[in-house]
């Protein structure tokens, strides 16, 4: 499938500028710093070959370079690459979709929904997440034996479960409908080591989905003590994954397979983090809780300050910042996410804010309560 005729002026511009392959190229390797070659050649030749999905990434990789450029002045170029997008969507939708490449749709409508969280636009988020969401449980995607619906899934299945982990937004890979999605959508590939898309043990991600349903059952029914052995079941399921190896392709290995187990290890000790605190309930003092920041920040420390491997670590980032009083590691934490969001993470920019108003409140109240308290919205991916 080609382009039928150049789709908008604005493609017209941007081509005589530079080419959209590198455009684009530049974008990708940023949101997915560890990802292999061969899900972003994949990725950036689909959307060459399909308008929707192209219309999607050219809208991230504008909103991408004016937030780094924060000087240069916004105009509606990204917007109508988003709106080009959404109706090349809906047209391809309101036809068989069977016939117009069912993994290229659900790909536009999340590369959508990550722009959506580096913009702030958190309601858009939850309405392009939702339609991924039912691509994947309808079964739409059964048929096709594509490595390319794989990556979908674990881009999908990051970006739900960090959302879930807040408390504004319900993740479910852990419903007996996702799990059969999921087996579906990695049928033949192993789940073994660590992930390049999530940066973690695909083992993890259940995990993390569960993380976050136990802490908002904690948080509406706090006195609920049963919780506990869930909390419990949960803590020697992550245990469990601590140890797990970073698989690359042997071209690849070095610095990459580093960086991956740094990042498995930081979600392991967040997860625990977000188990002591907002399920078992233990104050922020807690030798328990001060091991698992402690933990997390020596991760942090592990990954070199400008490496684009700390796009992956923003939820453990944040959640040791909400946990530590301590100056010099609110002054690292906050160094890390100054220096992503140089990096045009609008995500970063968003969580830096909000923890620099926490920690300026000087609130006894626990992070999650906080947020709840001030009505602030954060999807940490």
């Amino acid at each position: 499938m080609s382009l039928v005729a150049p789709p908008s002026a604005y493609m017209s511009r941007i081509q005589a500028k530079m080419s959209i392959r590198a455009i684009l190229s530049e974008t990708t390797t940023v949101v997915f710093p560890l990802a292999s070659r061969t899900f972003l050649d994949r990725l950036l030749s689909s959307a060459m070959q399909t308008p929707h999905l192209l219309f999607a990434l050219l809208a991230s990789s504008d909103s991408h370079a004016r937030r780094r450029l924060a000087s240069k002045p916004v105009n509606d170029t990204a917007l109508n690459y988003t709106n080009n997008a959404i109706a090349g969507l809906r047209a391809a939708l309101s036809n068989d979709p069977n016939a117009h490449q069912p993994v290229e749709m659900a790909m536009t409508a999340m590369a959508l929904c990550t722009n959506d969280v580096c913009d702030g636009n958190l309601d858009r988020f939850r309405v392009h997440l939702a339609g991924v969401r039912g691509m994947l449980m309808s079964g739409l995607l059964n048929s096709r034996k594509d490595p390319f619906a794989t990556y979908l899934f674990k881009w999908f299945a990051a970006l739900d479960v960090s959302a879930g982990l807040s408390l504004f937004h319900k993740s479910n890979p852990s419903s007996k409908k996702m799990n059969q999605a999921w087996r579906v959508a990695l049928a033949g590939s192993s789940e073994d080591g660590v992930d390049d898309i999530c940066g973690y043990s695909l083992d993890l991600l259940p995990i993390l989905a569960e993380v976050g349903e136990l802490a908002r059952e904690r948080y509406s029914h706090p006195e609920e003590t049963a919780l506990l052995s869930w909390g419990e079941t949960l803590e020697s399921r992550i245990t469990a994954v601590t140890g797990t190896a970073a698989r690359y392709p042997l071209e690849q290995l070095g610095e990459k397979e580093t960086e991956l187990r740094t990042t498995h290890a930081a979600f392991v000790h967040t997860a625990l983090l977000h188990l002591h605190r907002r399920v078992y309930l233990l104050p922020k003092t807690h030798p328990t809780v001060r091991n698992d920041v402690r933990s997390i920040l020596d991760t942090v420390r592990s990954v070199r300050s400008t490496s684009t491997a700390n796009i992956l670590l923003l939820w453990p980032i944040f959640s040791a910042g909400c946990e530590t009083d301590e100056a010099s590691e609110r002054a690292l934490l906050d160094e890390r996410m100054a220096i992503m969001q140089e990096m045009g993470m609008g995500n970063f920019t968003r969580a830096r804010d909000t923890l620099k108003r926490l920690w300026a409140s000087e609130t006894e109240l626990r992070w999650d309560i906080w947020l709840a308290e001030q009505g602030v919205d954060l999807v940490l991916f």
